[in-house]
């Protein structure tokens, strides 16, 4: 029995690798993408529902300041407390 040993060639190998890493740097190459958004009609309007608000709070809050502001704010607990519980309800 005779068995046949050769010797690996050890560049044939650095040359696979070498052209099969070229190979993969040039596929790395993508087109790019770009993502959209539209917003509804809907949540336009909620916006103009928003900044509607945002000025009648804007005037609850000037005239609590200055009712703080000259002593006269009183608050009430009945009707805080009522709030806090329908606000816990989510009435």
């Amino acid at each position: 029995m005779v068995m046949s040993i050769n010797r690996i060639n050890r560049q044939s190998f650095i040359n696979a690798y070498n052209s099969n890493s070229n190979k993969c740097v040039k596929n790395v190459t993508k087109a790019k993408t770009f993502d959209t958004i539209e917003i509804s009609s809907l949540g336009k309007s909620l916006k103009d529902y928003s900044s509607d608000n945002n000025i009648d709070n804007a005037k609850k809050v000037a005239e609590i300041k200055s009712k703080v502001d000259s002593g006269t704010y009183s608050i009430d607990a009945r009707i805080t407390a009522r709030s806090i519980l329908n606000a816990m309800k989510g009435e």
